[in-house]
């Protein structure tokens, strides 16, 4: 489903990726971890096009995305746009629209770009809304959301353009901690759908609980990756073992 490799990108003279490579099946969740700025959320916006990378390939179910020095404007925007629709992304940020109602922010891209009748948007939307518990909101605005509730409408926005693969870049990261379980709940159950995921979190439990694979990274570089239990009670590395320290307490 999303096949990367030989990923390079460069911040100025910083070379963060030198070669990555990573592959997703179809219907398989794949967690990253690792240190804050060791990469995963620059891996996920290559993958949507969101970053530009200097070498390489990104694969999505048969579209290419080139890289920088490759681009063909016409062939490279039509790419990404099918890209776009192929997978959906959910940030740390919200990023609702503040002007819009939950239900104006979750039926308002499938209309535009999909083209669908916003009737039947609308009823789509309200059975989302149904499934995480928020059937009541959907005329509030995302002022008047806690921030859980604010995230869990962001996924269910991205997933109204009926996507085929879902990136999380470290959705918990923004919540206050009794909000998380709320959020996690809602992506647990989505994979438990078979949803293919790619999700980046800190989150340790949680990514063991719902990981067909881990994957860690450290300065840009993956060093290791398994299954969830290979790597949290036999990590191979001493790199691993000391983060998951950290991270564990």
């Amino acid at each position: 489903m999303i096949s990367v490799t030989g990923l390079h990108k460069h911040y100025g003279e910083n070379h963060l990726f030198k070669g990555l490579g990573l592959e997703v099946k179809r219907g398989e969740v794949v967690v990253l971890i690792g240190p804050s700025g060791s990469g995963k959320s620059t891996l996920l916006r290559c993958i949507t096009a969101l970053e530009s990378f200097q070498g390489g390939k990104v694969i999505v179910d048969g579209i290419e995305v080139h890289p920088e020095n490759e681009k063909k404007d016409r062939d490279y925007a039509e790419n990404i746009r099918r890209v776009r629709l192929k997978v959906g992304m959910v940030f740390q940020q919200f990023n609702l629209f503040p002007h819009m109602t939950v239900l104006e922010n979750i039926i308002e891209a499938p209309s535009k770009v999909l083209g669908l009748k916003k009737e039947d948007l609308k009823a789509q939307a309200k059975s989302l809304l149904k499934r995480i518990n928020l059937e009541n909101k959907t005329m509030s605005y995302p002022a008047e959301l806690s921030g859980g509730e604010q995230q869990r409408v962001a996924i269910i926005r991205a997933l109204a353009m009926k996507p085929e693969a879902m990136l999380f870049d470290e959705p918990t990261s923004s919540l206050d901690p009794e909000m998380v379980g709320e959020v996690l709940s809602v992506i647990t159950g989505l994979v438990n759908d078979g949803m293919t995921s790619v999700i980046a979190t800190h989150e340790m439990g949680f990514a063991r609980e719902v990981a067909d694979r881990i994957v860690v990274f450290d300065k840009g570089e993956i060093i290791e990756e398994g299954a969830p239990d290979d790597i949290f009670l036999r990590p191979r590395l001493q790199r691993t073992r000391a983060f998951l320290s950290r991270v564990n307490g």
